[in-house]
């Protein structure tokens, strides 16, 4: 009977590890950025790095306000 139970456990485990190896997204497969988004991304991080300067502010705040400047950027508002 163990030797049923050993079989049988390492064929779930290959399934199982088969299987995951079907969800992870390749770096082929995700969208490459466009020139707009860099080029929007660049330009907010250079004012925010300036306004960083002035002001006291922690890197998460720093990371919230380019993606918001960003968003705003490309939405045209």
């Amino acid at each position: 009977m163990s030797r049923l139970v050993t079989a049988l456990s390492a064929g779930i485990l290959a399934v199982v590890l088969m299987s995951g190896t079907a969800f992870v997204v390749t770096p082929a497969a995700a969208a490459p950025a466009s020139d707009a988004t860099k080029d929007a991304t660049a330009k907010c991080r250079a004012q925010v790095k300036e306004q960083a300067h002035f002001e006291e502010m922690s890197l998460y705040a720093r990371h919230k306000l380019v993606k918001k400047r960003v968003n705003d950027m490309l939405a045209g508002h």
